[in-house]
């Protein structure tokens, strides 16, 4: 099957010719064009699904993939019965109580106060729900099974918490809980000295900057509240089921607590990552529509160049749409080899960054 001749000329137009450099210059200049702005978009909604990604991971870590809360209460009393009810839901991997406490946290020798949020942990079974990273399985939270050298309980800091006050594993710092103690003189705060026992690193902000770690018995001997738990936490078989299981750990729980989503929890972020991609995408987008005007201007020198050969294709019997076929076919064949070659050359920069971590 032969190709229509308005291809064929479109095609020999645009090869290089001696005597016309310039037109073929500001061709190869229209190609490039559009090479770099496709190329750009590809680079560019790679990264900012990369980083969303990323972002979805590090929420993922240090966190469980759901909690379950009692509707009217900030916490239950029968928290191993919840525990073992909840275990026997299919599809539920791992789960664990959680006494919270908001919390001051001083360094001890230095006295400078910090903000953290107290978790009350089973360190076996919170090793098997959060994930701490790579390979760490329960290995932060193994200084809590046991007393520190000082003879103290241990408690696990976040890296960034231990750095704004200036501790390391073997310090000890004070913990002042919003839990009063009656005296024959006033009531004061209830407060334990601890030995930091190990620093958890996940790359998220608040595990890392705010949360404290402490075993679990010693959370509910310091607030007073034996078989207490705020809230369950559990961990999945297959994570990619978060929606569907959280319905069924919802229906098998019943309507005296509550089922959260941990990628719910979050949907702000998430929704404005896809705000600022669908942005993106329109801002990288306009190097793609100024590269299609160069097109349209090489067409116009282009037009002007052939006169002779539009007045012998028209006395050869072409017609008006025809002749303007050519010269459209050639802004298509700019069009899609400068696409062709801006994804090729974006999607190997792409692989190049993603290869060797750029």
């Amino acid at each position: 099957m032969n190709a229509p001749y308005e291809l064929l000329v479109a095609v020999r137009y645009l090869r290089v010719h001696r005597g016309r450099t310039f037109l073929s210059v500001i061709t190869m200049i229209s190609v490039g064009g559009v090479a770099v702005g496709t190329a750009a978009l590809v680079i560019a909604l790679a990264l900012m699904t990369g980083f969303e990604e990323d972002m979805r991971q590090r929420i993922l870590r240090g966190s469980a993939h759901l909690q379950i809360l009692e509707q009217a209460e900030s916490g239950f009393d029968d928290a191993d019965s919840v525990l073992a009810k909840v275990r026997a839901v299919p599809g539920v991997a791992a789960a664990t109580p959680v006494l919270f406490s908001p919390a001051m946290i001083m360094n001890d020798g230095l006295g400078s106060p910090a903000y953290a949020e107290i978790y009350g942990v089973d360190p076996e079974l919170q090793g098997q729900v959060v994930d701490f990273g790579a390979g760490a399985g329960n290995a932060p939270l193994e200084g809590l099974k046991k007393l520190g050298e000082s003879g103290r309980p241990g408690i696990v800091l976040g890296a960034d918490l231990a750095a704004r006050m200036a501790v390391r594993p073997g310090d000890l710092v004070r913990m002042l809980v919003p839990k009063v103690r009656l005296t024959p003189f006033a009531p004061i705060p209830r407060s334990l000295v601890l030995e930091v026992a190990g620093v958890v690193k996940t790359d998220a902000y608040p595990q890392d900057a705010q949360r404290a770690y402490i075993a679990l018995d010693v959370a509910r001997r310091l607030l007073d509240a034996p078989g207490r738990a705020s809230w369950l936490e559990l961990r999945l078989t297959d994570p990619r089921e978060l929606g569907a299981m959280k319905l069924v750990v919802s229906r098998a729980m019943g309507k005296r607590f509550v089922v959260l989503d941990l990628l719910e929890q979050n949907k702000e972020i998430f929704k404005a990552f896809e705000t600022e991609k669908l942005f993106l995408f329109i801002a990288i987008a306009l190097i793609v529509v100024v590269a299609s005007l160069n097109i349209v201007s090489t067409l116009v020198l282009m037009v002007n160049d052939k006169v002779k050969e539009i007045g012998t294709l028209t006395a050869m019997g072409a017609r008006p749409l025809g002749i303007a076929g050519v010269f459209m076919l050639q802004g298509i064949v700019i069009g899609l080899v400068g696409t062709s070659i801006g994804l090729a050359l974006g999607s190997g920069l792409v692989y190049w960054l993603d290869t060797y971590r750029v």
